[in-house]
């Protein structure tokens, strides 16, 4: 009787050692998933950005509804709506009164936060705006750019100026 107790009082201690490894274990995996995962974005982002905030703000009055069609697939839906928004009411009908023409060029983009799933980049960028005067405006801007990972691709989430 009394082997019964020590051999189920052993079994026990090892059955909590064997969840508390397993756990821990899984601690350390799931660390190193996350670790990972902010590593990539980091590496993967800001190249994206400098590619893809040029398209966002550059544009011609007469072909600024196709580049803004190409645009949208850049965005996340939450943000494409909100973005489609802005530029039915106020980017495409501005731009096609005062013929402008929205030149970006990205010089700079640095990671201020990456997780594996979501991360913000500032981007620094230089644009020309020539409306129906020909009469260029230089403008620098610090943009701060979330993005969000939806089925594998990295979305645009929001622009905010800073």
């Amino acid at each position: 009787m009394r082997a019964a107790r020590v051999w189920g009082a052993l079994a026990l201690v090892l059955a909590a050692a064997v969840v508390g490894l397993s756990a821990f274990g899984g601690s350390v995996y799931w660390n190193g998933v996350q670790l990972h995962g902010q590593q990539a974005a980091r590496e993967e982002l800001a190249p994206l950005a400098a590619e893809q905030i040029p398209q966002v703000f550059g544009y011609d009055y007469q072909t600024v509804e196709r580049s803004l069609n190409e645009v949208y697939p850049l965005l996340t839906p939450d943000y494409r709506r909100e973005f489609q928004d802005r530029a039915t009411e106020d980017i495409i009908p501005q731009a096609r009164d005062r013929q402008l023409v929205s030149q970006a060029n990205v010089v700079g983009v640095g990671v201020l936060d990456a997780q594996r799933e979501s991360a913000s980049v500032m981007v620094y960028m230089n644009r020309t705006v020539t409306d129906k005067e020909r009469q260029p405006i230089y403008d620098g801007s610090r943009l701060r750019v979330d993005y969000q990972k939806i089925n594998g691709k990295w979305l645009i989430n929001y622009i905010t100026p800073i």
